[in-house]
């Protein structure tokens, strides 16, 4: 069976509400209408969609339902930065870090920067008035 593409206008209030249930329960907004309209005339209720096991663990992790390593162990990645490129990719908002946890990772950065910091050798100090000086004294 083809598919076939529609427009239609809602309400603001009611976008706002299906984009906050697409992103607690998974799935998105095309997924959502198409089930609906798949569900009319059905006698049973509707199943819950089906969504990718990867999806569901990068919604939690936009969420904030679980943390970004948990998201990287769950889906054998090596760390959490692989994670934040999925959600990049799959256009997911990235999760909004702890403020404390921020705090702890610039100041060990900055602990990190300072260790690395080479003190400047002392350099000799300059003479004044240049060659001038320096030929005028030798005759």
């Amino acid at each position: 069976m083809g598919k076939a593409k529609i427009g239609f206008e809602v309400d603001e209030d009611d976008l706002a509400k299906a984009k906050a249930y697409v992103a607690r329960h998974g799935g998105s907004l095309n997924k959502l209408v198409s089930a609906l309209f798949a569900s009319l005339g059905r006698d049973d209720p509707a199943e819950p969609m089906a969504l990718d096991p990867t999806v569901k663990t990068l919604l939690a992790t936009s969420m904030g339902k679980i943390s970004l390593m948990e998201a990287a162990h769950q889906l054998d990645l090596p760390d959490a930065g692989y994670v934040l490129h999925l959600l990049t990719e799959k256009n997911l908002p990235l999760p909004r870090l702890p403020q404390d946890f921020v705090s702890r990772q610039l100041e060990a950065a900055r602990s990190a920067l300072d260790e690395c910091l080479i003190e400047a050798a002392p350099t000799a100090p300059k003479r004044r008035g240049g060659r001038k000086n320096s030929t005028a004294a030798t005759h």
